[in-house]
């Protein structure tokens, strides 16, 4: 089949236009039943409607107050991270969840109501930070409502999850709270009891002064503790939901610093250090050297913002910027900053308070005790009191904490159902009902191995055509078809006796037919030249035995004397045929039994005679091989003008090949409504042993489109009852 395909001509328009004409009822039949499947199909439908919500999300403070990053993938990443978020089954859950105890659809007699992914698509707004929700249902009313429903509870989820960092933080504060609410009052216990034993009421002034010094030292030091301990767990919360490779990779970018930024760090611990030893030496946060230390400090800090900045951008541009958050990453780099720096300071404050605990030292030893009750004391209740303002605004910053989402638009219920679309429909079945019948033509076009265009058979034959035998019909009744009984022998040869031109008028197209074969053999041959030409086929069945007989009372007519041998031992037909004895014939002469004046019978045409097969031998290939033939070949050309064998077909026995090698010329008949494409190519290469000798191809068109177009020619020229 591939090899039929690769072997096929290229198809002109007219070509394509005789496909679609010759399967016009098989394309529409197909486009109809296509196309009453789409209108079935679109009145079964259930209408259903849609229904739309609109949200914009935009950018908040999520605590990352040291430096802003410039993300611009950032927003893309998150539209794309809130879009599955959308399409969660976690979402779907609390929707239907919510549904179920909906009080207002209850009120409107709905029972089960439920929400499915399946009929939820979002949409992204191009260059926008705008996402439509769309819910479909057969429902309009529950299309708008449910719409709704998934944009509150995915508002609620989105500010659940907004709020989270800060909650993370109030609930350590608070943990924190009553831990050193225990030690307050604790401390305040041992001191009271100590006093109350030891007959102590106060402190000397100048004692009293260094602990209250001390005291505000050591606050400010559990103060700085406390915040990095802060910052830890923010950080913590931060990588709770990634996973091992991507806290090393955001660990990686945020941890990492340059020689310039290492350098800042070490100027500001020199500068805390300072700072903390001037305090120590009584100078007060207004003193010009402190206020010196400070400014320098802040610009520190500046610079040290602009390089993470540059730091974080270099690092980032080798990494997928939708994988790894960059608002994390901003998050996480300005801790470990803050972190950084507030070591720094605790060290400076460490190194003061060092100086202070080794003044306290010179304090009498009855009140040394009470010396470090009365800061513990202290420094506890300061710690308290910070505690407790920083555990407050933390309520406040988790009340106040809106989310980064706002809803623009809530749906509405819509009255015009958006499927089905019938006219939509309706074309759709009419197009792709023609495009099937259509493919379907066509498919079978191609797997139709029959001849159907004379360019073909000189295709696949290789050879040129001598003429084209039309067919015109018989007595207007039909042929046989399939179920019907089986033609026999004798009613085959009573049609083909029909069909001889002697019985028909002299003007019919198949008698012009003929005509024009005998030019085309008179005049490739020289004048006077006698030639013996064989007449085969590819397959049986195909006309060659009417083709030949035909041609025979064709030149007879001419006056020309012709004699027809049936060397067709395998199935006869020439006898019969022409109405003549078989008797005596072929296969006695060859085998030395007869004469050639007895072989030889006259028929009712005048100067044609022919020779029958005789008997039929058990090789005919071996008998035709035999010398006597080609003797008998060379008595007939002294005798006749033209000698015509009528051999067996070339795809069934190799008689034809043996007759051709005592023959001048080849005819090969071809019947396009028979004869299939692998039989002309099989031919083919058997007669490439005599090629040279084949002469052309006679097409015996019976019922194809070659009869059809050249009878409308002979019709036209000749007409009915012209001469």
């Amino acid at each position: 089949m591939l090899e039929d395909l690769q072997d096929q001509e290229k198809l002109s328009l007219n070509d394509y236009l005789a496909i679609v004409s010759k399967y016009k009822f098989l394309i529409l039949i197909v486009a109809l039943l296509i196309f009453s499947l789409s209108v079935l199909f679109t009145f079964l439908e259930k209408p259903k409607y849609t229904a739309k919500t609109v949200l914009m999300f935009e950018r908040v403070n999520t605590g990352s107050t040291f430096f802003p990053v410039t993300d611009p993938l950032g927003m893309e990443a998150l539209l794309n991270n809130q879009t599955q978020i959308l399409k969660s089954r976690s979402l779907m859950e609390r929707v239907n969840l919510s549904l179920k105890e909906d009080t207002i659809l209850k009120q409107k007699g709905y029972k089960k109501v439920s929400a499915s992914r399946q009929n939820l698509s979002i949409n992204k707004i191009k260059d926008t930070y705008i996402i439509e929700v769309v819910y479909k249902s057969i429902d309009p009313f529950l299309a708008a409502y449910i719409t709704n429903k998934i944009a509150r509870e995915y508002y609620k989820m989105n500010l659940d999850a907004m709020r989270m960092t800060v909650s993370q933080v109030r609930i350590f504060l608070e943990e924190q709270l009553k831990k050193i609410e225990k030690e307050l009052n604790s401390s305040e216990l041992l001191l009271r009891d100590y006093k109350k034993s030891n007959k102590i009421s106060s402190l000397e002034d100048e004692t009293r002064v260094l602990i209250d010094q001390v005291s505000q030292f050591e606050t400010d030091y559990k103060g700085i503790m406390l915040n990095i301990d802060t910052y830890t767990k923010q950080k913590e919360y931060l990588l709770k939901e990634l996973d091992q490779t991507q806290k090393e990779m955001i660990e990686n970018i945020s941890s990492y610093r340059t020689d310039v930024m290492e350098n800042i760090f070490a100027e500001i611990s020199k500068l805390e250090t300072d700072k903390a030893y001037f305090i120590s030496q009584g100078y007060s946060n207004d003193h010009p050297k402190i206020l010196q230390i400070n400014s320098k400090i802040e610009s520190l800090k500046k610079q040290l913002k602009d390089e993470t900045e540059k730091s974080l951008k270099e690092n980032r541009v080798q990494q997928n910027p939708l994988k790894y958050s960059g608002e994390i990453i901003q998050q996480i780099a300005e801790i470990n900053n803050n972190v950084s720096l507030l070591q720094a300071k605790a060290e400076g404050l460490k190194k003061v308070i060092d100086v202070y605990n080794s003044k306290l030292e010179n304090v009498p030893d009855k009140s040394i005790q009470l010396v470090r009750l009365e800061r513990n004391a202290k420094v506890n209740e300061d710690i308290y009191l910070m505690l407790k303002r920083r555990y407050e605004e933390a309520k406040l910053q988790e009340v106040a904490e809106v989310g980064n989402l706002s809803i623009i638009d809530t749906a509405v219920v819509s009255k015009i159902p958006v499927s089905p679309k019938k006219e939509k429909n309706f074309l759709l079945g009419i197009i792709l009902g023609i495009f099937f019948g259509v493919t379907l033509a066509f498919i079978l076009f191609f797997l139709d191995e029959s001849i159907r265009t004379a360019e073909e058979v000189e295709h696949y034959t290789g050879e040129q055509i001598l003429g084209i035998i039309t067919y015109i019909g018989g007595n207007g009744k039909k042929d046989k078809v399939k179920g019907e009984k089986k033609v026999t022998e004798d009613e085959i040869v009573e049609k083909i006796r029909k069909k001889l031109i002697i019985n028909m008028e002299p003007h019919a197209p198949i008698a012009e037919a003929y005509r024009s074969i005998r030019t085309q053999i008179k005049y490739r041959s020289k004048e006077g030249e006698k030639l013996v030409y064989v007449f085969t086929s590819s397959i049986p069945g195909e006309g060659k035995s009417t083709t030949i007989s035909n041609l025979c009372i064709t030149m007879a007519n001419l006056g020309k004397k012709v004699i027809l041998i049936d060397a067709d031992m395998r199935k006869p037909v020439i006898h019969k045929i022409f109405n003549v004895k078989n008797g005596i014939g072929l296969a006695h002469y060859i085998n030395r039994k007869a004469t050639y004046e007895e072989i030889k019978r006259d028929t009712e045409v005048e100067n044609l005679k022919v020779i029958t097969y005789g008997t039929r031998p058990v090789n005919p290939s071996e008998l035709l091989e035999n010398p006597k033939m080609k003797e008998l070949l060379e008595i007939c050309k002294n005798e006749f003008d033209y000698v015509f064998l009528d051999a067996p077909p070339v795809n069934v026995v190799t008689d034809p090949i043996v007759l051709a090698n005592y023959a001048d010329k080849l005819l090969w008949v071809v019947s396009p409504g028979k004869v299939k494409r692998k039989d002309l190519r099989h031919a083919r290469k058997l007669l490439v042993p005599v090629k040279r000798k084949i002469l052309g191809v006679i097409l015996n068109s019976s019922k194809t489109e070659f009869s059809s177009y050249y009878s409308v020619y002979y019709k036209k020229y000749y007409g009915e009852g012209e001469l």
